[in-house]
């Protein structure tokens, strides 16, 4: 969440990743990231190391993304931050996130920001989407990286929703052109 935050801190609120207890997310006023709360866990089932546990709900809060980013253990390259991070404690000032690889714990403690995040469900649009597609995310993901190495603006093109997304970019010596199959339901 932290990498869709605003870099540049000029707003606080931007430079945050928002917490609440159904959802997480960030922006930099140009992309946004939101996700909800996995519905398969819960406090009581965040392991339970030195005696100390997660808290069950919270209000909505915004902590800095630079110390979200931080939150994740060295080790736990491999596992989703859900895993082994949850909130300890929250009051007016700091945050305390419980941070555990299941063999130890720690915990670390952020100042909350004080603020309003965006309300940004107003800007996704409402009605029915002009075209529908489902891609494999990774690849997408792979493509564009490649993409913007050459130039940083790619033009996606749909030609409906049983035919291939195609990806266009390049300078005035050189362009790309990608094309990445849908998955069809």
């Amino acid at each position: 969440m932290a990498k869709f935050a605003a870099k540049d801190g000029i707003r606080e609120e931007l430079a945050s990743v928002y917490f609440t207890s159904k959802l997480t997310a960030a922006t930099d006023s140009i992309r946004l990231l939101e996700v909800s709360v996995s519905t398969t866990g819960n406090a009581e089932e965040f392991p339970k190391v030195d005696d100390m546990s997660a808290m069950r709900g919270c209000s909505p809060f915004l902590v800095n993304a630079k110390q979200v980013a931080e939150l994740k253990p060295k080790g736990a390259k491999s596992l989703p931050i859900a895993e082994f991070v949850a909130l300890k404690h929250l009051d007016d000032k700091r945050v305390e996130f419980l941070t555990t690889d299941v063999e130890s714990s720690q915990v670390k403690q952020v100042r909350r920001i004080v603020g309003k995040f965006p309300d940004y469900e107003q800007i996704f649009p409402k009605g029915t989407a002009v075209a529908e597609v489902v891609l494999n995310g990774e690849m997408l993901s792979e493509l564009v990286k490649v993409m913007a190495g050459l130039h940083e603006q790619v033009r996606v093109k749909f030609y409906g929703k049983e035919k291939p997304l195609v990806l266009e970019c390049g300078t005035e010596t050189q362009k790309a052109r990608g094309l990445l199959q849908c998955i069809r339901e």
